[in-house]
């Protein structure tokens, strides 16, 4: 798995040596994109509705195509105000997400469509509760 950084500050949660441990169990070998985010969101609309309100409930944060997982991490240089505990809680933080995406992986590689998100959700708690995540 390759990371591509298009923001130098972002950190991922455990790190990248973890998460690339996720991926190979997964049979990822793909990009990892990472992207900052602060109070605005992730971009496109999701972001625009947060700067004027302030709020970031149910901000996907990441995003997957064959051979490519975006993932939007909290990013000290965008003066991110965020509730770290809150978004672990409600399964919105990077980790999670990115554990999500894997599970549409396997769904791609395995079936040739990985739109089910069920699938992907189940996947993603089975692989963090087997890295002692969750």
């Amino acid at each position: 798995m390759r990371i591509s950084r298009y923001c130098g500050k972002e950190r991922l949660p455990g790190s990248a040596r973890f998460w690339q441990r996720l991926a190979r169990r997964a049979g990822f070998k793909g990009t990892l994109a990472l992207y900052g985010y602060g109070v605005g969101g992730r971009p496109g609309g999701a972001q625009r509705k947060a700067e004027r309100t302030g709020v970031q409930h149910g901000m996907v944060l990441a995003d997957y195509e064959p051979g490519l997982i975006r993932v939007w991490v909290p990013c000290t240089c965008q003066a991110a105000d965020f509730d770290a505990d809150q978004l672990r809680d409600d399964r919105e933080d990077p980790l999670s997400s990115f554990a999500h995406e894997l599970g549409h992986h396997v769904q791609e590689r395995r079936h040739g469509s990985y739109f089910n998100e069920a699938v992907a959700e189940r996947y993603a708690r089975l692989l963090l509760r087997e890295f002692g995540v969750r």
